[in-house]
């Protein structure tokens, strides 16, 4: 229940946020997609300056951590799209989903190269 009250409330916030801008679904999952591309190449530079500054035993745990925080994050926001399957707004679910989960984790990078 608490999952479809959220997924509920990610659709609002976006149609909100995105029909300041787009007018078709069509361009909202547009626009979240972009979204979500621009949340990645930030975790991506993010990951790669922690990298650069941590010891090979780290970046191997890193590494790990970080396929496996990929994998959840994929079967997560797709359970949650799966919800909408058929539907035209299923991929801006999608790709709210793993923006939000992008920006989360790149928070969480973030926080550990702030400490070196």
């Amino acid at each position: 229940m608490f999952k479809r009250i959220l997924a509920c409330m990610t659709v609002a916030i976006a149609c909100v946020t995105y029909s300041m801008h787009a007018q078709t679904q069509g361009e909202m999952n547009a626009d979240a997609a972009e979204a979500y591309n621009k949340a990645d190449k930030e975790l991506n530079a993010v990951y790669k300056k922690l990298v650069a500054k941590i010891s090979d035993t780290e970046k191997s745990t890193l590494k790990t951590q970080q396929r496996n925080w990929i994998k959840r994050k994929e079967s997560d926001c797709k359970k949650e799209a799966d919800e909408y399957e058929g539907g035209s707004m299923a991929p801006m679910i999608l790709y709210n989903c793993l923006e939000e989960k992008t920006i989360q984790r790149t928070k969480e990078l973030r926080a550990m190269l702030t400490g070196r």
